[in-house]
């Protein structure tokens, strides 16, 4: 599966070893904010340009299409990410 990061022209081959989407993000060399890493406070909301994620946490706040929180999610598909 590849993850891009549009607006940093980012992309690479998901990492099954990468816990969240944030934390492969970190890996790549980007810093999206974020606070809890679990869910709860929203700062990670990002867009979600295209493709499905699975989340590992329950989101506590329900999300629009095409939001996305970094910190508890992994890809399901290729996916483009608006950070």
């Amino acid at each position: 599966m590849r993850v891009t990061f549009a607006k940093s022209d980012v992309s690479a081959d998901w990492d099954e070893g990468a816990y969240s989407i944030l934390e492969f993000a970190e890996a790549l060399g980007l810093t999206p904010a974020f606070s809890c890493r679990a869910g709860i406070c929203s700062t990670c909301k990002s867009k979600l340009v295209s493709g499905k994620l699975a989340y590992f946490e329950e989101p506590l706040e329900d999300l629009e299409e095409g939001e996305a929180l970094l910190c508890c999610s992994k890809p399901l598909s290729d996916v483009v990410i608006d950070i």
